[in-house]
């Protein structure tokens, strides 16, 4: 006799997440599927996820706070779907699936993120054409963006379909093209990572390793004594934690010291402004400053 139980609950809340309408089960999980309405359930009956199969774009919430929230974010994010924050229904977070043009990545971020990342794109750009390297989502198609302007704390994003008004804390959907040369050897590398590492759970959502190091991951795991297992499972999940940590704290120090460097180079272009408005050649200015220090 066959076990019920085909899937383990990673595997289940995989085929959630892809909208299978099939109805499956693992040893803590169930999955029923009622018309465009996609349930995963607990043992106890209550809906951990609903999937609204027939939303354009299609919608997921996920309950908050629960044993399988972080997979089920992990693996949701993995596929594409865009968290918003709480759902309607309470205690619940709401989830959007997208899927960005070939050569795109989609983020959902505060208006100041989008300006960070648009605005060295734009400077060199050639005004007779659109800059494509950022795209913004408004009224539900991308478009490129023609400028953003900032002010008091607001943020005018413009496009040729019209405009998006958005305070500092508010958040908005765009596309950044991904450089080509990377996405060919990302894709390279991830033919080289052995199979059994590349398709391991607890790797989904995390850039795959170095051929290298994946071939020693992989000889570990042959090595791995089943009676020890769990507690090097606890201390690697311990170790990752950690360095997520210090990966985040890294981030957050790296982006202000690159908004320090962007306000010191529009000071700095206001200045040149200035100075040339006047009618005074800043090159003027520097070759005489070097000639006094020397």
């Amino acid at each position: 006799m066959s076990n019920i139980f085909e899937l383990d609950d990673s595997q289940l809340i995989e085929e959630f997440v892809q909208g299978s309408q099939r109805l499956l089960a693992s040893p803590h999980l169930r999955l029923e599927v009622n018309g465009g309405l996609s349930q995963l359930l607990g043992r106890n009956g209550d809906p951990i996820a609903i999937m609204y199969l027939h939303n354009q774009p299609r919608t997921a919430i996920v309950k908050q706070n629960t044993h399988f929230s972080e997979l089920i974010d992990r693996l949701s994010i993995a596929r594409d779907f865009v968290m918003f924050g709480d759902a309607s229904r309470a205690g619940f977070s709401e989830y959007k699936h997208y899927v960005p043009p070939a050569g795109y990545r989609i983020w959902y971020t505060e208006p100041s993120t989008l300006w960070k990342k648009w605005w060295p794109t734009e400077r060199f750009q050639d005004k007779q054409r659109f800059n494509l390297d950022i795209l913004v989502n408004f009224k539900d198609n991308w478009y490129p963006v023609q400028n953003i302007i900032v002010n008091a704390g607001k943020f005018t994003i413009k496009t040729i379909a019209g405009q998006l008004v958005l305070n500092r804390n508010e958040k908005v959907l765009w596309l950044a093209q991904i450089m080509q040369k990377n996405a060919e050897i990302a894709e390279n590398i991830q033919q080289l990572i052995p199979t059994t590492v590349a398709q391991t759970p607890a790797l989904v959502g995390i850039n795959p390793p170095p051929a290298d190091l994946a071939k020693k991951i992989h000889q570990k795991q042959l090595e791995i004594n089943p009676d020890q297992a769990w507690s090097i499972i606890k201390k690697l999940e311990q170790k990752l934690q950690a360095q997520i940590k210090l990966n985040r704290e890294i981030e957050a120090k790296f982006t202000r010291l690159e908004s320090r460097a962007m306000i010191a180079e529009q000071r700095l272009q206001i200045a040149y402004k200035y100075l040339q408005k006047i009618g005074v050649n800043p090159r003027d200015i520097y070759h005489s400053q070097k000639n006094t220090e020397n």
